[in-house]
């Protein structure tokens, strides 16, 4: 496993997983930034010789995670762009387009209110098999979200499951458990 090191996202190897474990076709990643989960997902592609793509979305207009063109100069220092299809769209934008995808992979500046309007457009893809990814979900991280609802206000509706540590950077995922048991798979 080949992916890069982000010093807040320690939980880039489970996302790795996640991806070889779904074996995806049609990835929707919304909130690339500087592109290392893209990367770790390409590189999952790439490394298990799964036939996929993604789709990542960003507007890229905060000067700390940078613009496009550097997203796409890291993407093809790692040598996966033929994995990646890079567009200038908003999360707003994407939800009116309602695109079909197995794998979600959700980083927008997350608090329960994105989370919630997120679910209620592909509450109907997650019954179906889709898997929604998230960076997030943490009593720790809700400690940093200012005056908007936290992501333990929606677990219960939205039905998510942490799988790291109460951490501020965690990472959480949104799927049909009558079609996996994530936990255990991406855990080993």
């Amino acid at each position: 496993m080949n992916i890069p090191s982000h010093g807040k996202y320690k939980w880039l190897p489970i996302l790795y997983h996640l991806v070889d474990t779904l074996e995806p076709k049609k990835i929707v990643e919304l909130g690339p930034a500087t592109g290392l989960t893209t990367i770790t997902m390409a590189q999952s592609l790439k490394e298990n010789n799964i036939n996929g793509h993604i789709n990542s979305y960003d507007i890229w207009n905060n000067a700390y995670w940078g613009t496009k063109e550097n997203c796409s100069k890291t993407i093809m220092e790692w040598e996966v762009q033929n994995y990646i299809s890079l567009w200038h769209l908003n999360f707003y934008d994407w939800i009116e387009e309602n695109e079909e995808f197995d794998f979600l992979y959700f980083d927008i500046d997350n608090n329960g209110e994105n989370l919630l309007e997120l679910y209620e457009i592909v509450k109907d893809k997650i019954d179906n098999g889709s898997v929604i990814a998230f960076e997030g979900g943490s009593v720790e991280r809700d400690k940093y979200i200012k005056d908007k609802t936290t992501m333990n206000e929606v677990k219960d509706t939205v039905g998510y499951t942490v799988l790291t540590p109460d951490i501020k950077y965690s990472f959480s995922v949104i799927y049909n458990r009558d079609m996996y048991e994530l936990e255990t798979t991406v855990n080993k």
